[in-house]
């Protein structure tokens, strides 16, 4: 007696359903490194990018402070050189 069940045979999709699954196993493993590698990537890329951030944050503040010193020296010189402008001009230089 033959078997004309075919596809029909229980066992036959059995085995074939734990194939998948093995196989589904394996990608989701795959996957699931490929994630945990690429989220590693991006959790260091943010931490560089906060550094840089931080840096720029101190470096401007730096050049603030630097700004502001040559705001005051450039005031201090424009008075020395008003001084010395009116002094020429009493003494009719100018």
């Amino acid at each position: 007696m033959t078997d004309d069940r075919g596809d029909l045979d229980l066992t036959k999709q059995i085995d074939d359903l734990q194939k998948e699954i093995e196989y589904l196993k394996k990608e989701m493993t795959i996957l699931h490194e490929n994630y945990g590698i690429e989220i590693r990537d991006k959790d260091r890329r943010i931490i560089d990018l906060m550094n840089i951030n931080d840096s720029h944050k101190a470096t401007n503040g730096d050049l603030r402070v630097l700004n502001n010193q040559l705001l005051r020296e450039n005031d201090k010189m424009k008075e020395v050189i008003e001084k010395s402008v009116k002094r020429l001009r009493n003494d009719g230089v100018l």
